[in-house]
């Protein structure tokens, strides 16, 4: 009878929480056998971690010369089973994964598609010419055809001699890539030679992308997901894949499930400063920002004490850009709190070839945010935009976005025809190849309908990391189109369309555009 198992791999420290939480999940739907392979420096007490989950253990020999994942991949040579699974150990497994062993019944191989991706598309393609030189071209050339994109921290393979040729040769090419600096050089050399895979007398099955689901990139398109992949450090992001990690971690480390909590000082940085962030009840990882000049500071003067009521918005950071006043300006006094940092703003000092005032306030929560916000997120508040109640405007759901603010329909068709100009002239391809977005809607007046919805940013929170990108894509500090909104929408647009979150703040949070003085004044009582 054929024996069948799971094998994982560790060399040193900063993976070992995610391996932890990972082996606690795995026991939850696989009871069969498991192996971890274990190569120092890494601390010993982790073996009574694999004990715990009845997982036998392998000490490969110290010193090898491969790198991380190329090791890993040399593994599969020789695995202890005749039907392998293999596990990154950044995984998360959320259901059963009897299949995977299955698929072996009619293949060799069974590794999954990755988050609907092809070979030929523009990333994969890129990472697959990197290896021009080292691998014959038929193999460059066959793979950059549209074959399933694919990643290799989930995959099935039956041990034979076939196998251990193929898995030899993959590991030539791989530490060949590995040795040029080429990234992911394990996964990409697979990407190459698995199209041709007949060639070694193997065949290989493109399991469903719900055996190894994306945090990042699968969008929803898994509808039985069975392992969720966190690709390294991306475990606690504010996204909401992320939960089952972040939930399945509270879990083990209340109740101190296989000593998980003498493992947090492995943590790497930005586990670690989750953690510091979840167990500090004072901590905010938001900034408020707004601005006034001497024309609205009279209008934030009704709604900065109408947000510090329903809002509560003394336990945030707030900057305020400050135009055409002096700092000890007596209409500036009610902002003198703690909490308050008054920041002078002007087209002379801060932007470049700016002459109109607009343009010159719209820039600050652009250029502002990017240069003084120190938080992973900023909230961008208008002067002249008041509370309606004391709900929460701030949530974890919308911190999964670059950028979240109330749903919005149109622009001005002159500044998104700007922008495709500035597009068309961009070093970035994405920009410079991208369809021009005029043609993604109507114009009716001086008005553009997009054909999806974008957002009017009285108020918006920001991913800090967003808005410092949009500003490394000027050349100067000035924006496109005298548009804050327009100028973000665009970028997001043409990157990452989904991570544009579209919320309805009047109604569901208790935030409204201003212009009506008697309303402001309202609810500020």
């Amino acid at each position: 009878m054929e024996s069948k198992g799971i094998i994982m791999f560790n060399r040193g420290e900063k993976c070992l929480v995610r391996a932890i939480v990972c082996l606690y999940s795995l026991r939850k739907y696989y009871d069969g056998k498991v192996t971890f392979f274990l190569e120092t420096p890494y601390p010993k007490e982790f073996d009574d971690v694999c004990k715990y989950f009845n997982v036998d253990i392998v000490h490969n020999e110290e010193k090898h010369e491969l790198k991380t994942l190329v090791r890993k991949t040399d593994m599969f040579g020789n695995p202890p089973y005749d039907r392998t699974l293999w596990l990154d150990s950044d995984t998360v497994v959320v259901g059963k994964l009897d299949e995977m062993f299955d698929y072996l019944d009619n293949y060799d191989i069974a590794i999954p598609l990755f988050a609907g991706w092809v070979s030929s598309g523009r990333h994969v393609s890129a990472r697959i010419n990197r290896f021009k030189g080292i691998i014959e071209d038929k193999y460059i050339e066959e793979s950059l055809k549209d074959h399933p994109a694919v990643n290799t921290g989930v995959l099935s393979f039956k041990k034979s001699d076939k196998w251990k040729k193929f898995v030899e040769d993959w590991v030539r090419m791989a530490d060949q890539g590995s040795k040029k600096h080429i990234f992911i050089s394990d996964e990409v050399s697979f990407q190459v030679l698995y199209p041709n895979i007949k060639d070694w007398g193997l065949k290989c099955f493109i399991a469903p992308t719900n055996f190894n689901v994306s945090v990042l990139h699968d969008h929803g398109q898994s509808k039985d997901p069975r392992v969720i992949h966190f690709h390294g450090q991306k475990s606690v992001l504010s996204v909401p894949s992320c939960d089952i990690f972040k939930s399945t971690l509270k879990i083990m480390c209340d109740s101190n499930i296989a000593n998980i909590n003498s493992f947090l000082k492995y943590a790497d940085k930005r586990l670690a400063e989750y953690l510091r962030r979840t167990n500090d009840p004072n901590f905010v990882d938001t900034t408020i920002v707004t601005a006034c000049d001497p024309k609205y500071v009279s209008a934030l003067a009704q709604t900065f004490p109408n947000w510090r009521k329903y809002k509560k918005i003394d336990k945030y950071p707030v900057i305020v850009f400050v135009n055409g006043m002096e700092l000890n300006d007596t209409r500036l006094d009610f902002l003198r709190l703690p909490n308050v940092q008054l920041i002078p703003w002007s087209k002379e000092k801060d932007l470049d070839d700016v002459t109109d005032h607009r343009e010159e306030m719209l820039s600050a929560f652009v250029f502002g945010p990017a240069r003084y916000v120190k938080t992973e997120y900023w909230l961008k508040l208008d002067a002249d935009s008041y509370a309606t109640d004391d709900r929460s405007f701030i949530t974890n759901e919308m911190k999964q976005y670059a950028f979240c603010g109330h749903k919005w329909w149109y622009s001005r068709p002159a500044h998104i025809k700007a922008l495709d100009e500035w597009a068309k002239g961009h070093w970035k391809r994405k920009l410079r190849k991208a369809k021009p977005m005029i043609e993604d809607g109507r114009i009716e007046g001086r008005r553009f309908y997009h054909n999806t919805k974008r957002t009017i940013s009285f108020i918006q929170l920001h991913k800090t990391r967003f808005t410092k990108f949009c500003v490394g894509l000027l050349k100067k500090r000035r924006l496109p189109v005298p548009s804050q909104d327009s100028f973000m929408y665009f970028v997001a647009n043409r990157f990452a369309p989904e991570t544009i979150g579209i919320m309805n703040f009047k109604r569901d949070y208790g935030f409204v555009q201003g212009r009506c003085k008697e309303k402001i004044i309202q609810f500020s009582c």
